[in-house]
């Protein structure tokens, strides 16, 4: 091989190596994507500290009553026009939220929690306290990597009444963060330089005054509020911000607001161990979403989260790990769901649950076109009687042979097709044996029972739906859904009937007629998740 070759080969697997390293590290700090949805708009704040005016994007909650402020802030290198994965998320709840603009990038000595940027950080939650319909018991702020960073630093100094701070991936010491970035060779050394107005050498003084872990901190002013810290154990490695920042961090704090939780602290050799192996063999199995946990640290006002995972926030789990109206929930439930094409799809009612219930395991077994008890389509594998065996068979392998907390159950929707219309008789019946079928599968295995939640079939939109396939289906769906009440009542079950909740909305709830847009598959899971938590407390009391 030629020397030129050989130049170009190392040359361009220089260069991949740059570009994927770069990938790496930048994926929470990429400031390309500025899409937004329609309904966030742009407004300015003027700085209260010295009259200069900061965009923030916001979006206006359409319900009555107050509800929550998310304070969502941005990346290291972003502004307030970068691209929040959480926007979608906020329009699901319909939440107040402001994304504000505290001096753009942290690359000048007016940004990087300077006294302006804190301070444009306090005036973005008073425009939105008083410019929105805000529950002020309900403002919780959040950020990512550089927004983890200005959320430790909100918590270190803001003096306002904020309930809860959420840091994911966060730097809180500057000062070492600047050698971390040089020995790894990426751009934020050069921020650091920036911010700090150092010369050849980095102005150790000004980093600290940057950096959360050395900032001055009032107990009373946190008084009652929440903070949690999230890491990905792989950060560091595959990303810029080592755990040790967060580990720091939290036990300070720690030792500072809650001292006789002090067998909480994280010892050097733990955190030299989860730094090296980038695991926890000691810690027992759990997990965020379907990331095993590697470390829990919870405190009743502090905790600290290592997950498997790198630079990164968990979406769209991160707005469920929040106390809002309410403490953190921590249930890890196991949960069997079983459903047709709503259950089955990306954004379908079981997807939405496992948002909302975050640490619990959600085994979905919903099949598109799936029915209670008729070979759709002549499938026998789109009859639910007839999979039910095999669905509970492979729940109990995958649960190490332990019975699921609860099965949730939402069908009908393909019992209610035109082909059906004169079987309509059998959905009840049919159902009633699929109750009967779950109860005597775990009887006969000697297993624990789950508790059973039957939902009612969701409504169609006649103006959408294909009219040959499922016309007059929100009649037969009425009928099958008041015998499913009564079902419910006959086996000590719990029935949900969304169909009301549903029918009663404004805006159109179907994409097509049939299959639920995500909002409403959003709404179905809110109205589940109410129903396991009462069920649990209920259980919990007697």
């Amino acid at each position: 091989m030629g020397k030129k070759i050989k130049f170009i080969l190392i040359l361009t697997a220089g260069l991949v190596s740059m570009l994927l390293s770069t990938a790496q590290n930048s994926a929470w700090d990429n400031t390309n994507n500025k899409q937004w949805p329609l309904n966030f708009e742009i407004v300015q704040i003027q700085s209260s500290a010295d009259g200069q005016f900061q965009n923030a994007r916001i979006f206006n909650s359409t319900k009555k009553s107050p509800q929550p402020l998310i304070v969502s802030l941005h990346t290291w290198s972003g502004n307030f026009n970068q691209k929040d994965p959480l926007a979608q998320e906020i329009i699901l709840r319909d939440w107040n939220y402001i994304h504000p603009d505290f001096r753009g990038p942290n690359n000048t000595p007016q940004s990087c929690a300077s006294r302006l940027a804190l301070q444009d950080i306090e005036d973005a939650i008073d425009y939105a306290t008083s410019n929105m319909n805000v529950d002020i018991s309900e403002i919780h702020i959040i950020g990512v990597s550089g927004g983890g960073h200005a959320t430790l630093a909100a918590y270190m100094t803001l003096n306002r009444q904020i309930k809860s701070f959420n840091a994911w991936v966060p730097i809180s010491d500057v000062e070492a963060w600047y050698w971390e970035s040089l020995g790894r060779d990426l751009k934020y050394s050069s921020d650091i330089k920036n911010i700090t107005s150092s010369n050849e050498i980095l102005n150790k003084t000004e980093a600290r005054k940057r950096s959360p872990l050395y900032m001055d901190f009032n107990k009373n002013l946190r008084k009652g509020a929440s903070l949690q810290i999230f890491a990905g154990i792989h950060d560091g490695y595959t990303g810029s911000v080592p755990i040790s920042h967060s580990i720091h961090f939290f036990n300070k704090i720690l030792s500072q607001t809650a001292p006789q939780y002090k067998n909480l602290i994280i010892s050097d050799s733990l955190s030299l161990s989860l730094i090296t192996k980038r695991m926890n063999q000691d810690e027992p199995e759990s997990f965020l979403g379907k990331r095993k946990i590697h470390l829990s640290r919870q405190a009743p006002e502090i905790g600290l989260t290592i997950f498997e995972g790198g630079h990164e926030m968990i979406v769209p789990q991160a707005l469920s790990l929040m106390p809002v109206y309410g403490s953190i929930r921590k249930e890890r439930y196991n949960i069997l769901t079983i459903g047709d094409s709503n259950g089955a799809a990306e954004d379908g009612w079981p997807q939405q649950l496992s948002k909302l219930l975050p640490y619990s395991k959600i085994i979905n077994k919903s099949v598109a076109g799936n029915t209670i008890g008729f070979d759709n389509l002549n499938r026998s594998e789109l009859n639910t009687l007839k999979n039910i065996d095999h669905f509970i068979t492979e729940t109990l392998d995958s649960l190490k042979q332990q019975s699921p907390d609860f099965i949730i159950i939402e069908l009908g929707t393909n019992d209610a097709k035109q082909v059906f219309a004169k079987r309509q008789n059998e959905v009840p019946k049919n159902m009633s044996l699929l109750i009967k079928k779950i109860k005597s599968n775990f009887s006969s295995a000697q297993k624990n029972i789950p508790e059973i939640i039957l939902l009612s079939a969701p409504p169609m939109n006649k103006d959408k739906y294909d009219k040959e396939k499922y016309g007059g289906g929100n009649q037969r769906l009425k009928k099958n859904n008041k015998s499913f009440e009564k079902l419910a009542k006959k086996h000590q079950i719990t029935f949900l009937n969304n169909f009301p909740m549903l029918k009663s909305q404004n805006n159109d709830i179907t994409k097509d007629g049939v299959h639920l847009t995500e909002k409403a598959q959003f709404d179905i899971a809110v109205m589940i998740r109410k129903a396991v938590l009462k069920k649990d407390i209920d259980f919990k009391t007697k």
